[in-house]
């Protein structure tokens, strides 16, 4: 496993650089586009609709930063994606997080025919801040005899986090749609912060109690990745990603990340972002979030 590790953080690093170089020569190798969004939401009700229906006024936003460049000279093909988020909202119960998202993922690619590819890939995701299960502690009696049930932390900036190394093929029919085999595909899981709760009797996230990484192994890991525009002025930019470890067949984690940007004009923007993933180390249920928004965007150049 180290061995592989090492070799794939070799062939990254030399290719990189050598890609690097080459670029700082001629750019016209290169492809970029970089987007920046700011989302909006608020509603808010009189006092006799709260009254009868029960509603709470909110405010909230979000903001976004998506970042890729793909280099293309000869058989060489090389991609840097880089995806941030973050979102909160305020319902009079103070902020809380709506969304919050790191990933950054480099693929250097080799052309072994018209539509396939040999790959070498590493990936990195966490978020940015401390997220709650808010109200879900047990009951905690103060002095004065109220009695109010605490938030648990569930995660933090690294806790988790997931970086997966791996050497494989991808296939490439198109210039919206890939896939990736990577069998052998290492991942580190990383819990920096002890006081996240645990998910399961004695881990976090997977990881042992006492200990801040856990090593995994797959028998095969598939990445599919799409960035297509579905209609006039809508775009869905979506990857999935299934991770089947050597020791544990029945233990398939997966995961869906996927994002409709439909543009209103050149400035104005909805986005609804969808994420579903079931891992057995995170919980037994399917986990599903999503988010609406519009607000501002910009894409350049």
């Amino acid at each position: 496993m180290l061995k592989k590790f090492l070799l794939t953080l070799s062939i990254l690093s030399v290719g990189c650089a050598t890609i690097a170089q080459e670029a700082k020569k001629d750019t016209s190798y290169w492809k970029k586009k970089t987007a920046f969004g700011a989302n909006f939401n608020q509603a808010s009700f009189n006092g006799a609709w709260s009254s009868v229906q029960g509603a709470k006024g909110s405010v909230g936003f979000n903001v976004f930063f998506n970042a890729k460049g793909e280099y293309n000279k000869g058989k060489v093909n090389w991609v840097n994606d880089l995806q941030m988020q973050y979102g909160l909202q305020d319902n009079g119960s103070g902020l809380r997080k709506t969304i919050d998202r790191v990933f950054f993922d480099t693929k250097l690619g080799n052309k072994i025919s018209p539509k396939w590819l040999f790959i070498a890939n590493l990936n990195f995701q966490s978020q940015f801040s401390k997220g709650y299960n808010y109200g879900a502690g047990a009951d905690v009696t103060l002095p004065d005899g109220t009695t109010y049930k605490p938030d648990i932390l569930v995660s933090n900036l690294f806790s988790p986090a997931y970086i997966t190394e791996s050497i494989g093929l991808e296939w490439k029919p198109s210039k919206v749609f890939n896939m990736s085999f990577a069998p052998g595909a290492l991942r580190q899981t990383i819990v920096a912060d002890n006081k996240i709760a645990f998910t399961k009797t004695g881990e976090r996230y997977g990881v042992p109690d006492g200990k801040t990484i856990k090593n995994d192994v797959a028998l095969m890991q598939i990445v599919a990745t799409l960035d297509k525009d579905v209609a006039k002025n809508i775009n869905l930019k979506a990857r999935y990603a299934l991770f089947i470890k050597y020791n544990d067949l029945a233990a398939m984690d997966n995961r869906l990340d996927a994002k409709f940007t439909a543009k209103v004009n050149k400035y104005i923007s909805t986005t609804f972002d969808i994420i579903a993933m079931y891992f057995q180390d995170q919980s037994a249920n399917l986990q599903v979030a999503q988010n609406l928004g519009i607000g501002l965007l910009y894409t350049f150049p």
